[in-house]
């Protein structure tokens, strides 16, 4: 039996039992209470961050086409590994795991590390780009293991003709620290941009703009659906005014020299129908990150092949000058088409003996016939007659001397010296034998194959100032003629048409014979090294007996047809020797088949 102190201290401890439960359940009830009314919405976020996964999609790069609508540049599937850095505890642990999960070089483990010091946390980092589809199984593999490591499908770059186009279209690669930095989307992995060529002019228009996905993950990290996805928006396809055939073409006619590049141009609108440099390179080693050997072997390669010679090329352009020199003697009125010189086959300027390259000299010759035999001591005379301001003058209306305005990175300016050149360059007075030597397109007169391309339009047009162009879709108004009158050009032609046509012309050999497609030319032989009168007693001076990089360089400009001209040529060999013997014969397949497959 219970007494009464005894129930007492029952109820007490009773009380405060329940009391003590009391606060415990109020705790709790506290807790859920905050955890689920008060903090829903923090704990929400929170849960939907290891449920719900964003990603920024890769925009499709738009493709580029030729005038026909032939693919140069497209995009084909591929499979990257990214890395979510947010998601990562320990990033050299997981790297060394994936060092021996896929195989990954020191060159691909460094760049993940350069990657994750140069991005934001929340940008993705690239892994390695291209997955096989047995690097895709082991990854796939091994995914619940590897925090923040997913697989993700994606676009690569893929050129078609890579090293017939490689100038004209360019290439794209990995964005760069300094370019990422100007716009956070270029840190996307896969993204590319266009370095050079085509893909670099016309970037912003066919890297397109990305779109987000947003999907539901598992425990595993398996994605379970898709929740929204906001498309991306594909670049536009850029059409060139190339002709891939002709391309092709010309790339393969040149491909027997070492090095040599060619503009084939519509001479009335400027269309640039062809432009190769030789040696072309591979343009598909850039899509996926070019490894460090393969970019040195291209910046060492013996024949430059980077380098796009057709509108960074600067050279002299000798013989292919003369034109202009006669355009400035005609417009000073220093001489008439009837007036004649006699040549000897050297011209004597201050106890200087300049040669002809006709031993024993042509004879007497009037303005057309020293176009057609090229006779250097025509020139050297109307050098004294005309000086060298008249004659930059007269360059600088045919555009040399500046780029041309091609859609183009890296085109040179060339140059066209002159008195006040010299004067403020070299710090010395402008002399007569330096004119002498620019009459003929030596000295220190440089040229582009795209410049001399341009001044062959110009002439062939009736004066009309063109501007090359590659964009297909760009219509450009010509409204500015050259100062000069039509029945000076027309005695440019007429002695260009009989350089190759004429019998005595230096390139009657390689004249297009068939009817109604003729040409009209000029060569050019442009000496890399100084011949001295030890050279020419003792017969060293021809190309034959020197090595490579002292020959001269051959050089030819043409157009056609000459009854009625529409397209215009430049070709220029290195090192090649004489612009007759062998740039003039590749100038005329190029022409031929420039008339066989483009209808104007």
């Amino acid at each position: 039996m219970i007494n009464k102190e005894q129930h007492t201290v029952f109820t007490r401890r009773s009380l405060i039992l329940a009391g003590m439960k009391g606060m415990l359940f109020a705790g709790l009830a506290g807790r859920l209470y905050s955890l689920q009314i008060l903090e829903a919405k923090h704990y929400k976020v929170l849960s939907d961050r290891n449920r719900l996964h964003s990603y920024l999609i890769c925009p499709s790069r738009g493709n580029i086409l030729d005038r026909t609508g032939s693919i140069l540049a497209s995009n084909q599937n591929s499979y990257r590994g990214i890395l979510n850095q947010s998601q990562v505890t320990d990033l050299p642990e997981l790297v060394e795991k994936l060092r021996d999960i896929l195989g990954l070089s020191e060159e691909e483990v460094q760049n993940i590390f350069h990657q994750a010091k140069s991005k934001h946390r929340f940008i993705p980092l690239t892994i390695k780009e291209d997955l096989s589809w047995d690097e895709v199984a082991r990854l796939e593999l091994y995914l619940p293991d590897l925090n923040g490591v997913a697989i993700e499908k994606g676009q690569s770059r893929f050129y078609r003709h890579p090293f017939e186009t490689a100038h004209v279209v360019g290439y794209v690669a990995a964005v760069s620290d300094q370019d990422a930095n100007k716009d956070p989307i270029l840190e996307l992995p896969g993204i590319r941009v266009g370095k050079s060529g085509a893909e670099k002019t016309f970037d912003v228009a066919l890297r397109g703009k990305p779109g987000i996905k947003q999907v539901e993950v598992n425990a595993l990290r398996r994605v379970v659906r898709e929740l929204e996805t906001l498309e991306s928006v594909r670049g536009q396809d850029t059409q060139l005014t190339i002709h891939l055939e002709l391309q092709k073409k010309v790339s393969e006619i040149l491909s027997i020299h070492e090095s040599a590049s060619a503009v084939v141009m519509e001479i009335h609108t400027g269309e640039v129908l062809s432009l190769v440099s030789h040696p072309g390179y591979d343009t598909n080693l850039f899509t996926n990150r070019i490894s460090k050997k393969n970019w040195q072997n291209l910046l060492e390669h013996p024949r430059q092949a980077l380098i796009n010679k057709a509108i960074a090329g600067q050279y002299s352009p000798g013989s292919t000058f003369k034109m202009v020199v006669a355009l400035a003697a005609l417009a000073k009125e220093a001489i008439n088409p009837k007036t004649t010189f006699y040549c000897n086959g050297h011209h004597d300027v201050n106890n200087h003996k300049f040669h002809c390259w006709k031993k024993g000299g042509h004879g007497t010759m009037n303005l057309e016939s020293a176009i057609t035999q090229s006779c250097d001591v025509y020139f050297y005379q109307l050098a004294g007659l005309v000086g060298i301001d008249a004659i930059a003058d007269m360059a600088k209306n045919f555009g040399f001397g500046k780029p041309s305005g091609i859609e183009l990175s890296g085109e040179k300016n060339g140059l066209v010296p002159s008195k006040s050149w010299k004067n403020l360059v070299k710090r010395k007075s402008w002399t007569l034998g330096e004119t002498v030597n620019v009459s003929i397109g030596q000295g220190y007169l440089l040229a582009t194959p795209m410049q001399l391309a341009q001044m062959t339009a110009i002439l062939a047009n009736g004066g009309k100032l063109i501007q090359p162009h590659l964009y297909k879709n760009q219509r450009l108004s010509i409204t500015e003629e050259l100062p000069v009158p039509k029945e000076h050009l027309n005695h440019m032609l007429n002695g260009m048409s009989m350089v190759v046509n004429d019998p005595h012309g230096t390139t009657y050999a390689h004249r297009i014979q068939t009817p109604g497609r003729e040409m009209g030319g000029k060569t050019g032989t442009t000496q890399v090294c100084r011949i001295s009168q030890w050279d020419r007693d003792h017969d060293l001076h021809h190309n034959e007996s020197q090595p490579y990089h002292k020959k001269d360089h051959a050089i030819f400009v043409g157009y056609a047809p000459v009854h009625a001209p529409k397209f215009a040529v430049t070709v220029v060999v290195e090192h090649g020797g004489g612009g007759a013997r062998t740039a003039a014969p590749l100038a005329k397949e190029i022409l031929s088949i420039t008339q066989q497959l483009i209808q104007t």
